[in-house]
């Protein structure tokens, strides 16, 4: 019922005020158009084809270190060369294969879900520069490393991924697919900022319709950052790109659906992981490159200066 109403409202929105909706929409195709599809799709292309090669890599410090089934460390590094919603799809496939138990897959699909450097180099390095961008990237996988190798249910079991190639045609349609899903959820995304920028934000500080926004969706959020100070841009992106936005979350839900997987700890991980990102881009930002690197030395060498047996299924912690 409640669903229902939510719906109908929506509706009457849309109808009475069929300007914002339209003129939003308009606004999100001409970014598509323009900015995403010609820095995202060949990059997309190249990722697919990249996906046999990296889900074969075998690093067992890497699976070990976060807490992974040993052998599924190629899901991670999927994740972070295909970027959304990529390292989830391969969890879920991995769910429906029989390769891969539920419970680990729910517990890795935040954890695998990057923001990929197509949309980082692509996109973020108009507006922030490709210095920036490497930190950003350097931000985001340490404080996924970091979230993994402390999160409970660290596995034992073992994960066999099946042999498999991709064509260039086969890539090109899958990219293609992919690239419109994109845009689809960039132009709803946009047409909801767009009704919260006319109804809500003007009662907001600037500030925090800016991060609204791109809590919802991410590319909107990077560009409405245009014009903030450089600090203030770094520090957002960090968030943003750490968290994906609820754009990305539904994308997530879409495709962990089909294997039957809950994404309620992806969520509350993708929260917590923008946070921590947001903790070391300020720290960053203060202290320089000395304060991101710390935290993951100091994990590491914790990690493998002796047996790790906290979070383990099945056992005590020390």
């Amino acid at each position: 019922m409640k669903k229902t109403v939510l719906l109908i409202l929506t509706a009457l929105m849309l109808i009475l005020d069929s300007r914002t909706a339209a003129a939003a929409a308009s606004d999100a195709l001409e970014l598509c158009i323009r900015t995403l599809i010609p820095s995202l799709f060949p990059l997309f292309v190249v990722s697919a084809m990249l996906v046999p090669g990296l889900k074969s890599i075998r690093i067992p410090w890497l699976a070990r270190l976060l807490g992974f089934p040993d052998g599924s460390e190629g899901l991670f590094l999927l994740g972070c060369a295909g970027g959304f919603p990529v390292g989830a799809a391969c969890v879920s496939q991995a769910v429906q294969s029989g390769n891969l138990d539920k419970r680990d897959a729910e517990r890795m699909l935040g954890l695998v879900s990057f923001c990929g450097p197509s949309f980082l180099f692509g996109v973020i390095g108009h507006l922030l520069g490709m210095k920036a961008v490497c930190i950003l990237f350097l931000i985001q996988l340490e404080s996924s490393v970091l979230l993994a190798s402390f999160w409970p249910g660290h596995s034992e079991s073992r994960y066999i991924s099946s042999s498999e190639s991709i064509t260039l045609p086969a890539a090109v349609h899958r990219s293609f697919f992919s690239m419109a899903t994109v845009c689809a959820w960039v132009v709803l995304a946009s047409v909801a900022a767009g009704f919260a920028e006319r109804w809500v934000f003007p009662y907001l500080p600037a500030h925090v319709g800016i991060l609204l926004t791109g809590l919802l969706e991410l590319t909107n959020g990077v560009f409405a950052l245009s014009g903030q100070s450089p600090q203030f841009q770094f520090l957002l992106c960090a968030v943003f790109i750490c968290f994906g936005g609820v754009s990305v979350l539904l994308q997530i839900a879409a495709l962990a659906a089909p294997a039957g997987l809950s994404v309620s700890t992806c969520i509350t991980q993708k929260t917590v992981q923008a946070i921590l990102a947001g903790i070391l881009a300020a720290a960053y930002l203060t202290w320089g490159w000395f304060a991101i690197l710390l935290p993951v030395f100091v994990k590491g060498a914790l990690a493998f200066s002796g047996p790790m047996v906290y979070n383990v299924r099945g056992k005590e912690g020390i």
